[in-house]
């Protein structure tokens, strides 16, 4: 009896555990290529004040370069040195292709967007022990 029941508590911790570590990395699977341009598209429209035809050409210009991003992630999975250097060459192409549908301040703006993106996320935490602020208390 003790030692089922000692078993059945080293199950229940291990699922704990198991579950506390999946709830920290979160779902973390690509989203669809039609969603992602849907929401690029949608924060581009509120941002950069699109008229309808500038919508029509930023959505194209989304989904093609999102599909292109999904396909290189398909191809490269578990390389992340080359899959930075397929994303960067990607943005490049698609920052070029936007450069020619949106006047020249929504450019700016979308330029200054895309420098910041991804920077708010992780505001206040970083690498291997750097704390708010700075670098690791020096001792």
């Amino acid at each position: 009896m003790k030692l089922s029941i000692k078993y059945l508590a080293i199950v229940a911790l291990f699922f704990t555990f198991t579950f506390a570590a999946t709830a920290q990395r979160g779902d973390r699977q690509p989203k669809d290529p039609a969603t992602m341009a849907e929401k690029q598209t949608t924060r581009m429209v509120e941002d950069l004040s699109l008229d309808a035809t500038q919508t029509a050409q930023v959505q194209a210009i989304n989904l093609t370069y999102a599909q292109k991003i999904q396909e290189a992630r398909e191809n490269n999975e578990g390389d992340r040195a080359a899959m930075k250097e397929i994303k960067a060459a990607i943005n490049t192409e698609k920052s070029a292709e936007m450069q020619q549908v949106l006047t020249e301040a929504q450019f700016q703006t979308y330029t200054e967007m895309e420098a910041n993106r991804g920077k708010g996320k992780r505001k206040g935490k970083g690498k291997r022990g750097k704390e708010k602020g700075g670098e690791r208390n020096k001792k």
